[in-house]
């Protein structure tokens, strides 16, 4: 049988009403109520995958975030940042660790274990995994790194609400700060192990520290070995040639210029990583060419300078030639030792020579003189830890009285300084407790081993 027309008009009435009633009353769910994967997924710009973790961590994931490369220009071109982000507990705080070199899996934070914590490790801009393509190395600044760790603390504060911690050492333990300068409110405190605030391409601070390291006599001793090294060069070059020979790195730079750039670097890497007597030096009058060569190339490795690293600290040494800085080298009593290096020259010869090629670049004094005065004077809730041995605290940063910030210049320790090396820990954690109002318990306020970041150019910190 035939339904009326205005019944069947009706019927279609009530069936599509009730089907508005019943999508409008249907629940989306609640982001709250979402595993930490799909919260982590919910985020624009994410790609996530989840990991094993490490250092008995709950959950762990390897994240790529899309970023500009001009953040002056967000419509610009695109790309990806390398993550790594260990979970605990959305609830606890979280230890951002914007690193100044590449990051992985295992990377870690001494204050993140102490915690017990999350912690957020960041790959840095033009570092592997996280390389824009083309490298337009124009993008490569302080300032645009910066907004990169914003939009990631921007992005994550959306999961954990909680207090945020910044931490790293070296190179690591600059960029919290240069964070801090541009975006002071992203984070609630800030631990900035052995980071060097250094003045010029050719900061002749460095030199003048590193000579009172030790005493006279030990620098006597150690200048001693770099002379009879160049004076030896024969045997010297032979010597690393074999060593070149049974490892698995290649080599592009000329091997004499080689030789002369791994001697200059090796009074400084003898305080900067090793807690060494000056009584392990060799004597050079009693001991072999041989002993020589074995005892300054376990302190500065031929394979600083192989093609594997050299491409690694590539954005490093671009930095450091046009914004970051670097220490110059006291050459003068290695005149007429060098035959490839000019000691007169005006530019940094290990830098430069490592610096990418077919670019030009010039340096600009102006970033961290302005992050240095900032972090002097409006520098808050910052944390500087420094070992009194480690070559680079001649770039420690010297506080003013208006700044609630608190600086530690360790007695006996170098670069790989941590908290509890400290001769009082304990003021770390109550300064802490008292920014972030928290409760450190005394059973967590124990030393934990920061992770060894890939050794290499002289600045690696960890």
């Amino acid at each position: 049988m035939k339904i009326p027309t205005q019944i069947s008009f009706k019927l279609i009435y009530i069936v599509i009403t009730s089907s508005i009633i019943f999508t409008s009353c249907k629940k989306e769910p609640d982001f709250d109520s979402l595993d930490i994967l799909e919260k982590i997924q919910s985020l624009p710009g994410v790609t996530v995958t989840e990991i094993t973790p490490a250092y008995n961590y709950a959950r762990a994931f390897q994240i790529d975030l899309t970023q500009p490369v001009d953040h002056k220009n967000p419509n610009g071109a695109k790309f990806t940042q390398r993550l790594y982000l260990s979970h605990s507990d959305e609830k606890t705080p979280m230890v951002f660790a914007p690193n100044g070199y590449g990051s992985s899996p295992t990377s870690i934070q001494e204050i993140a274990k102490i915690l017990q914590t999350n912690c957020l490790n960041v790959t840095h801009r033009y570092f592997y995994n996280s390389r824009p393509d083309p490298l337009n190395w124009q993008y490569l600044t302080i300032e645009q790194s910066a907004a990169d760790h914003h939009q990631i603390v921007q992005l994550f504060k959306k999961i954990y609400k909680g207090k945020w911690i910044s931490s790293g050492a070296s190179k690591s333990g600059l960029t919290p700060l240069f964070h801090k300068r541009y975006y002071p409110d992203d984070v609630d405190a800030t631990i900035a192990y052995v980071a060097p605030l250094t003045f010029g391409p050719k900061d002749e601070r460095f030199p003048l520290y590193l000579t009172q390291l030790g005493g006279i006599e030990c620098f006597d001793k150690l200048k001693g070995i770099q002379i009879y090294v160049l004076d030896h060069r024969v045997e010297m070059l032979g010597f690393q040639d074999s060593y070149i020979n049974a490892d698995n790195y290649t080599y592009s730079l000329e091997k004499e210029l080689m030789l002369e750039l791994n001697i200059m670097d090796y009074p400084f890497s003898f305080w900067q990583y090793f807690s060494l007597d000056c009584s392990s030096i060799p004597d050079t009058s009693t001991s072999t060419a041989y002993q020589i060569f074995q005892h300054y190339s376990g302190i500065v490795p031929p394979n600083n300078f192989s093609d594997e690293n050299a491409a690694y600290y590539e954005p490093y040494v671009y930095q450091a030639i046009t914004e970051m800085g670097a220490p110059a080298y006291q050459m003068d009593y290695l005149e007429g030792h060098l035959n490839k290096i000019d000691p007169h020259a005006s530019g940094n010869p290990n830098y430069e020579l490592m610096a990418p090629k077919g670019i030009s670049y010039t340096f600009n004094y102006n970033t961290i003189l302005d992050i240095y005065e900032w972090l002097q004077n409006n520098g808050d809730h910052i944390i500087y830890i420094y070992g009194k041995n480690d070559p680079w605290s001649a770039g420690a940063i010297e506080l003013s009285n208006t700044v609630d910030a608190l600086l530690f210049m360790q007695d006996g320790a170098n670069h790989r300084v941590k908290i509890a090396d400290l001769d009082n820990p304990d003021e770390v954690f109550n300064t802490l407790e008292e920014w972030l109002g928290i409760t450190i318990p005394s059973g967590t306020r124990k030393s934990a081993e920061m992770e060894n970041e890939i050794p290499g150019f002289r600045l690696e910190g960890r």
